[in-house]
């Protein structure tokens, strides 16, 4: 009786330590399609199949077992890439989210509290180029992270320069501009995320994409709130969109943090 489906002899086969094979003719066994393929038709070797002689499966046995060594590899080398990706972006996301509570604290102090507003504009500026600089680290992961962070670089000395500017009118045009590049920075760095997610969890990738479009309509929405301001409409406008960036904030808050936990399950697995 013959030692395998495909008629091979088992002691005389180079990989059968190397791959672990207990003999495909084990109930066991799964990892030989071949195998898989006598089963199913209920034959007890491929010498009883008609079709053997046209089987591009049969006709490529003595090969058979390189391939599932190299699968087997190319596996495992894809598993170990995936957790030293995990390692790096579970670092860093952990960083951009905890810079990003006492950013938003930082901010709304400033707003309730005028005698602060020095000291918050200080801790709101450290941790934007901190932000910036991180964004900078994660670009090895991805690329869109390099534009989000130069953007926030690029952010943080506009901040900076309008709080020296004397001219109102300058001051007010340097804020616009600002304002522009804040949300692209979001843009690339939303995408970014997405992008590093894609495979690793689908729907937490999608939220991040739809998140941004819920930005860019709050956004406009803000626009055109203030425009209209001068009616009454127009101020419940300013309002709806207020709430609604507020919440975009707490959302984005919320994803960093699973965001970052994914990353450290993929990198612990």
């Amino acid at each position: 009786m013959s030692e395998t489906y495909c008629g091979k002899s088992c002691q005389t086969c180079g990989y059968r330590a190397e791959t672990s094979c207990r003999g495909c003719l084990e109930e066991a066994s799964r990892e030989c399609k071949l195998a898989l393929c006598c089963r199913q038709k209920g034959h007890k070797t491929c010498e009883s199949c008609t079709y053997n002689s046209q089987c591009g499966m049969y006709r490529g046995r003595d090969t058979a077992p390189q391939f599932r060594l190299a699968q087997r590899k190319a596996v495992l080398e894809y598993q170990q890439s995936l957790r030293e990706k995990g390692a790096v972006m579970a670092k860093w996301l952990w960083v951009l989210f905890w810079l990003f509570v006492p950013s938003t604290i930082a901010s709304v102090l400033g707003d309730w509290v005028p005698s602060l507003r020095t000291v918050t504009t200080v801790v709101s500026m450290a941790c934007l180029l901190i932000y910036g600089a991180v964004l900078l680290k994660l670009s090895s992961q991805e690329q869109n992270y390099r534009t989000a962070g130069i953007l926030t670089l690029v952010s943080a000395a506009g901040c900076v320069l309008a709080l020296l500017i004397e001219n109102q009118i300058a001051a007010s045009f340097l804020v616009i501009i600002l304002c522009v590049l804040d949300l692209l920075s979001s843009y690339y760095e939303f995408t970014a995320h997405a992008d590093v997610l894609e495979g690793v969890d689908n729907l937490l990738s999608e939220q991040w994409r739809k998140l941004w479009k819920w930005m860019i309509g709050a956004t406009i929405a803000m626009v055109l709130g203030v425009i209209f301001l001068i009616i009454v409409i127009g101020a419940l406008v300013v309002l709806a969109a207020a709430i609604a960036l507020l919440v975009i904030g707490i959302l984005k808050l919320v994803y960093l943090y699973r965001t970052a936990q994914t990353f450290q399950f993929l990198s612990a697995s």
